[in-house]
């Protein structure tokens, strides 16, 4: 492939060769180092490529071996320039071409997330805008080792961050905190001040440690919502186990508790559904920035139709994307038909679903302990309600009410003044 660029690039000519003692033509060029590639025997004659500083070397074996060669085509780049010489636009316009690419390489013209669970592609991007470090900035005026440090300073769940530019593309690394992005949110949320912790939602309590506070409740409790957990006063006793003061904080504990969630979910078990009934015709579109250009579709569309879209951003070479979008549109006519699910189908699909609604729960923190389904199967619809236990973490924080100390909650323990 080299080579092959190399010779193009210096030209080279393909001739055919006739005579006397082509054969001997031939042996001489061997002896007189003089390159040939490509030779062909076409009954009485050959046909070889050869360089134009080899071509210029053979009129003493032509003489001598009583040949003649005869230039069949001229190929490479000088008779390219050669044949085009007068056409000074032509080259001018090559030249602007070459000049801005290479001036757009001077740009980002990708951006690749990786690493990210908890901050979404979009909230990155939006960041990156505020940073002039977004799509189509210069690179020159991008400083890897301070945008690092700006997106660990903005998003707390990230504990490292890479940022490196290869071409005009740019990669971002991040690894984000263990801790759960609700975590992080309710640590951010926290109030100042007296606050106590009531429950969100009735609940049985499986653990509570307390950090800050007094615990109104113990494992094994059943409490209501908006019932006090952990209350924010804190008695201070003095030498004969009385109460001399009290002070107010903001209570601060894990609890846990089992709570109970209800699902409900029904669906048809005869549907229409789209199908395929032809073959797709496509349809492409290029982007240019936010610029977009449809290409004639060249047919009608008619309803109804299934379309699939796929897009690619175009690279002049590995690494160096250009802000081209080519967008292919496939349309395929479809027709509806007539589903009917089995009792089996529609209890995997009830399952699936349930699953989903499960996974939901699981993201949030919490932990599924039982679930007791129950399928049935009404006329033409499946009907599906769950009972399911789980265990998370409960607790809202409310103001407290300020009491001062009453005559009573100061005596002793043994009910002496």
């Amino acid at each position: 492939m080299f080579l092959s660029i190399i010779k193009f690039f210096r030209g080279f000519l393909l001739v055919r060769l006739s005579g006397y003692s082509p054969e001997r033509f031939l042996n001489l060029c061997s002896n007189h180092n003089i390159l040939i590639w490509n030779l062909t025997n076409q009954g009485a004659c050959y046909e070889f490529c050869i360089s134009i500083a080899g071509y210029r070397r053979l009129k003493p074996l032509l003489k001598k071996t009583k040949t003649r060669v005869v230039i069949l085509k001229r190929i490479g780049f000088p008779f390219f320039l050669y044949r085009y010489r007068k056409r000074k636009v032509f080259f001018a316009g090559i030249l602007a071409c070459l000049g801005l690419l290479f001036y757009m390489t001077t740009f980002v013209w990708l951006i690749d997330i990786n690493g990210n669970s908890l901050i979404t592609d979009d909230a990155i991007l939006r960041f990156l805008e505020e940073q002039e470090a977004a799509f189509g900035s210069r690179k020159k005026d991008i400083d890897c080792t301070a945008l690092e440090e700006a997106i660990r300073t903005k998003y707390d769940e990230v504990i490292w961050a890479s940022v490196r530019l290869s071409g005009t593309k740019m990669t971002i690394d991040i690894q984000e905190s263990l801790i759960s992005k609700k975590e992080l949110e309710e640590e951010a949320e926290k109030p100042q001040g007296a606050y106590d912790i009531v429950s969100d939602k009735d609940a049985t309590i499986v653990s509570i440690v307390t950090r800050n506070g007094t615990p109104a409740v113990k494992a094994g409790s059943e409490v209501k919502a908006g019932e006090i957990l952990v209350g924010s006063r804190l008695d201070i006793y003095g030498d004969s186990n009385e109460i001399v003061d009290c002070v107010y904080v903001m209570a601060d504990a894990d609890i846990y508790g089992k709570t109970q969630y209800t699902y409900q979910d029904a669906f048809p078990m005869e549907y229409n559904r789209k199908v395929r009934t032809g073959e797709g015709k496509s349809v492409y579109s290029l982007s240019l920035f936010s610029y977009q250009v449809r290409f004639p579709a060249g047919f009608k569309k008619k309803e109804p139709y299934l379309s699939y879209t796929e897009s690619r951003q175009l690279a002049i070479a590995k690494d160096y994307y250009i802000p081209v979008t080519l967008e292919k549109t496939t349309y395929y006519d479809c027709g509806y038909e007539k589903v009917s699910m089995t009792k089996k189908e529609a209890k995997e699909k009830a399952q699936k679903n349930i699953l989903q609604f499960l996974k939901k729960l699981e993201e949030k923190g919490i932990q599924i302990t039982d679930k007791n389904v129950m399928i049935e199967f009404v006329e033409n619809e499946c009907r599906v309600s769950a009972a399911i236990a789980a265990v998370e973490k409960i607790g809202r924080y409310e103001p407290a009410e300020i009491k001062k100390i009453s005559p009573d909650e100061r005596l002793t323990e043994d009910g002496s003044d």
